[in-house]
């Protein structure tokens, strides 16, 4: 262990690294003065204070710079030894890209790990040559490494760039990190040099260790103390001429494969994902809560049937239930708000205080109809719902209360999920569709037969996590299917909201602290439209900028993981939409049994994203995609 904080200590040993505040705006200033007054680099590309050939400049550099950070170091760390300190520097140009690779293997991993921490003294990210990291790579490969051993994903580098997260840091701020992650750096393409620091540790019990490969197939192992480093650096890749092997071994070097990263990636995101749901309770039956933690929504009978037509009479006496509409639509994305506002506040009058017998501790900030007219256009296809409360990874959750206003059966569309699928995708989910690239987005056609449909009377509320995965098939029946939905969250949550950064590069997401009326104002149409013309959310104050990116599931392992759950196809459900659309159906199993599903690239129109993705646009891409045009 490395921290006396236990979420530390637990984050670093599931993703291999962790980032935390540290230096202050004079200790920061103290080592630029370090910096300029006795190591002063001109070398281009990437360097070290560690490379100097003067043993005594590095020395001084070495405990000029430990002087600076011990004491921080100490308050968050258990007493450990001390491998040095250095600078390291990247000049600007293309030679300063940084390889993906791991640090050399200097403890029994089996049961320890050596720890760099990577401190900048100026803010860093993309342009400078922020660090990027694969997390909990530290656990993909057991092999050992030193200068003298071949790097087991050598022949991985390609697919390691895609899947490595930068981490942007305020100047202070630090990156600790396993040596056995698989970390790199891009290129510094400011027009100023990065300089950073780093102090490496090893825990105070941990035997510290040297691996050579003396012969092929013949590995040495030095054991050694922690001022090595110091000396070997100017022989690396040589035996330490003036230490004695303590154990010579047989030892095969053996490449990683890509199927072992992708599997060794998928166990890590499961594990992690599984680890990290937390929710904060919200139900007040223990067996409700147990419930939906479990699998992600819990069915509760909430509203009287004076309560369900007076609901439906609102929503027949309005001028939205008068529109022409084509399969799924929803009363909040009209353009006339003080209507939407008005929608809001009947519904919340009217149910509130029924699901207050049931749910504590919440407050709600968006309420609408939902109405699946009939039509073969109606499909919903698998999707997760937006980000709403801020803290999801503490507990707090963007949760859904869908209450049916008649009842739903496979005929009319009714909703489904596929159960316990919220545990899988911690990732934020932004705003606005379709130009925001999502985890589902390849997959929706092959997802969709595993949906189980809740089928409920009138009156009934099925409540779900915005994370767990959802859809539904189109209204075949005679009359609208018609529902109220309420987004609510515990009640202490912060509202945010997650925009695209429109900067066309789709990795920054802009999260902003909304409230109620933010919903209001701001729907995915109008979204999509201001993100089309580069345009930010305004009032809402100066947003966060945060690195967009998440797991970017292949078919396989999307499908062994919702199995893994306990999904199944829904006989029902598969045959309805063979029966819907049986010459696609036939086409695609015949020409190619496993389409993939990617997101449409046509231009922007004004449709929503629910009446974008009708099964008339899905299966024409997938027609598209077929060649059965």
């Amino acid at each position: 262990m490395f921290f006396k904080d236990p979420i530390l200590q637990k984050a670093f040993d599931t993703d291999g690294f962790v980032r935390f505040p540290l230096l202050d705006e004079s200790e920061v200033h103290a080592l630029n003065d370090l910096y300029d007054h006795s190591f002063s680099s001109n070398n281009p590309g990437f360097y070290s204070s560690s490379f100097l050939a003067d043993e005594s400049q590095r020395a001084l550099l070495n405990n000029r710079i430990e002087e600076l950070v011990q004491t921080k170091i100490n308050t968050l760390c258990l007493p450990h030894q001390k491998l040095g300190a250095c600078f390291l520097t990247k000049n600007t140009g293309p030679q300063g890209e940084m390889p993906p690779h791991q640090d050399w293997t200097i403890v029994d991993e089996s049961g320890f790990h050596a720890m760099t921490i990577w401190i900048p003294l100026q803010d860093v990210n993309a342009e400078n040559g922020a660090l990027q990291v694969v997390p909990g790579s530290h656990k993909f490969s057991k092999a050992l490494r030193g200068p003298s051993l071949k790097d087991p994903f050598n022949d991985l580098h390609t697919q390691i760039k895609k899947d490595a997260v930068l981490v942007p840091l305020k100047k202070g701020e630090a990156i600790a990190f396993s040596h056995a992650i698989l970390h790199a750096s891009p290129p510094n393409l400011s027009p100023k040099l990065r300089i950073a620091v780093t102090y490496g540790l090893i825990p105070e019990n941990a035997e510290m260790c040297f691996y050579h490969q003396s012969s092929p197939g013949m590995v040495e192992k030095y054991t050694v103390k922690p001022d090595f480093f110091h000396r070997y650096n100017t022989m690396i890749g040589q035996a330490p001429s003036w230490l004695q092997p303590s154990e010579t071994f047989n030892y095969v070097e053996k490449p990683v494969s890509l199927q072992e990263y992708n599997l060794a990636k998928r166990n890590y995101l499961k594990q992690k994902t599984m680890d990290s749901y937390r929710m904060n309770p919200i139900l007040k039956d223990a067996n409700h809560q147990q419930f939906f933690e479990k699998n992600g929504y819990v069915v509760l009978p909430i509203l009287e049937q004076d309560k369900v037509e007076q609901l439906k009479s609102y929503y027949n006496n309005s001028a939205i239930a008068s529109e022409k509409h084509e399969g799924f639509h929803v009363s909040m994305d009209s353009a006339d708000k003080d209507f939407c506002r008005a929608t809001r506040d009947f519904v919340w009058s009217l149910v509130l205080p029924e699901m207050e017998k049931y749910v504590s501790n919440f407050k709600p900030f968006v309420a609408s109809y939902t109405a699946k007219e009939p039509s073969p256009r109606g499909i919903v296809p698998p999707h997760q719902d937006w980000s709403f409360a801020d803290g999801e990874q503490e507990g707090n959750c963007s949760i859904t209360c869908w209450i049916a206003l008649v009842d739903t059966t496979l005929d009319n569309g009714a909703l489904g999920v596929i159960p316990g699928t919220h545990r899988l995708m911690q990732n934020h989910r932004p705003s606005p569709s379709p130009q925001t690239p999502v985890p589902l987005a390849n997959h929706m056609f092959e997802l969709f037969p595993f949906t189980q449909l809740v089928e409920m009377k009138a009156g009934e509320m099925l409540m779900f996590d915005n994370r767990t995965f959802h859809a539904s098939p189109p209204n075949i029946a005679q009359n609208t299917r018609l529902a109220v939905g309420i987004g609510i969250t515990q009640k202490d949550a912060q509202l945010v909201h997650y925009y695209l950064k429109p900067n066309g590069k789709k990795d920054t997401l802009l999260k902003y602290q909304v409230d109620e009326e933010f919903f209001i104002q701001y729907d995915n149409a109008r979204l999509s439209k201001m993100y089309e013309k580069g345009e930010l959310i305004q009032g809402y104050g100066q947003p966060i900028e945060l690195p967009y990116s998440f797991e970017n599931w292949d078919k396989t392992t999307i499908l062994e993981e919702i199995q893994a759950l306990g999904a199944t196809i829904n006989p029902p459900l598969q045959a309805r939409m063979k029966e819907l659309f049986p010459s696609m159906y036939n086409q695609t199993n015949r020409n190619n049994p496993e389409p993939e599903l990617v997101m449409d690239s046509t231009p922007l129109d004004s449709r929503t994203f629910f009446e974008k993705y009708t099964p008339l646009n899905i299966f024409r891409e997938i027609k598209y995609k077929l060649g059965l045009n």
